[in-house]
C-alpha cells in the first residue's frame, strides 16, 4: 500500500512512484551524457574553461552517487541532508560563475574562485607548519618537507597565473582598484563593481533559476540544521522509514536536472550529441531496471 505521506508526482510514475528510483535512473542517463561531454572536453586545467566546468559537474554527480549509498545502505538522514546542502552550494557556485551575464565576468569570477581556493590551502599550510619530532625519521621528514615545498610552489605559480589572466581582461582596466582588492582575498562572491557587498550562501541559493526555486534559502537553512548538528537535527527520526527521504530525493532530482540543463546549454553541444549511443550503452539496461515496466525499451528510440 502506498504511504499517505507521499505526494504523487506524475513525472515520477515511470519510476514506480519512487523518488530514489528516479534519482538512480537520472544519474545513469545524465552520467552517460557527462561521459560524452568529458570525451569532448577531457582536460580540467584552470585555463580550459569547458574542461574545468565539466569536472565540476562530474564531482557533483559523484556526490549524488554517494547520496544514494547513504540513503540505501547507511540510512543516515543527517548525512543525506548534509550532502544535499553541499550540492546546493556547489550548483549555486557554478550558476553564479558560469552563468554570468558575459564572458568577461565569468572569467573574472572563475580566476577569483581559483585564487580563493589557493589562498585557503596556503593559509591552512601556514597554520600547521611541519615540525621534526622523534616519531618520524629524518628521511621521512625530508620527504614531507619536499612534498610541502612543492605544493606551496605549485600554488604560488597558480596565483601568478590567475593574476596574469585577470589583468588581461578588458573589465580589469575599467575597475582596476576594485579588482586588485578582490584578487588579494579571492572575492568571487562580489555583487557588483560599484560597492563592497558580496553574496552570502543563502543569497547564492536564491540566485538559482526560478524552475529550481525549491532549492531556495529556506531549504538551505533547514538542511544547515543537520550540517551543523543544531536545533531540529536533535529530533529523533526513524531513519529506516523510506518516506522521510522522499523530499530529499526530490531535491536531488532538481539538482540533477540543473546539471543536465547546464550540459546542454553551456558547452556548445546539443542533446543529440550527449545521448548518442545511450540505448546501446551498458547504462541503458540499468536505466530501464529503475523504470516502470509499462515503459518499454522503445521509450528511447531516436537517441541512436
Amino acid at each position: 500500500m502506498q504511504s499517505v505521506s507521499k505526494i504523487t508526482i506524475p513525472e515520477l510514475e515511470m519510476y514506480g512512484y519512487s523518488s530514489i528510483n528516479a534519482v538512480k535512473a537520472l544519474l545513469l542517463l545524465f552520467g552517460y551524457e557527462l561521459s560524452q561531454l568529458k570525451q569532448k572536453y577531457p582536460v580540467n586545467n584552470i585555463n580550459d574553461l569547458h574542461g574545468y566546468k565539466a569536472s565540476m559537474l562530474e564531482n557533483t554527480m559523484h556526490s549524488i552517487a554517494t547520496y544514494i549509498m547513504v540513503v540505501e545502505e547507511c540510512q543516515d538522514y543527517v548525512v543525506a541532508s548534509s550532502i544535499i546542502r553541499m550540492l546546493m552550494d556547489s550548483i549555486s557556485v557554478y550558476h553564479l560563475i558560469y552563468h554570468a551575464d558575459n564572458t568577461e565576468e565569468t572569467l573574472l569570477r572563475h580566476y577569483l574562485y581559483i585564487l580563493d581556493g589557493v589562498e585557503q590551502k596556503l593559509k591552512f599550510a601556514s597554520r600547521h607548519p611541519l615540525q621534526k619530532t622523534d616519531q618520524i625519521t629524518k628521511q621521512e621528514y625530508d620527504a614531507l618537507f619536499l612534498q610541502l615545498s612543492s605544493m606551496r610552489n605549485n600554488l604560488n605559480q597558480v596565483k601568478v597565473f590567475c593574476y596574469k589572466e585577470i589583468r588581461k581582461l578588458d573589465i580589469y582596466n575599467s575597475h582596476t582598484n576594485r579588482i586588485e582588492g578582490w584578487m588579494k582575498n579571492g572575492m568571487w562572491k562580489f555583487k557588483t563593481f560599484d560597492n563592497k557587498a558580496y553574496y552570502h550562501w543563502t543569497d547564492l541559493h536564491d540566485l538559482i533559476p526560478s524552475k529550481f526555486k525549491k532549492l531556495n534559502s529556506d531549504i538551505g537553512c533547514y538542511l544547515s540544521q543537520y550540517v551543523h548538528r543544531l536545533s531540529i537535527s536533535n529530533l529523533v527520526l526513524d531513519n529506516t522509514n523510506e518516506d522521510i527521504y522522499e523530499s530529499l530525493s526530490a531535491q536531488i532530482i532538481l539538482i540533477l536536472n540543473f546539471i543536465h540543463e547546464s550540459m546542454v546549454n553551456d558547452f556548445g553541444v546539443d542533446i543529440q550529441f550527449l545521448t548518442k549511443g545511450f540505448v546501446q550503452s551498458v547504462n541503458f539496461p540499468a536505466y530501464l531496471s529503475f523504470c516502470n515496466e509499462k515503459y518499454p525499451k522503445t521509450f528511447f528510440e531516436g537517441l541512436n
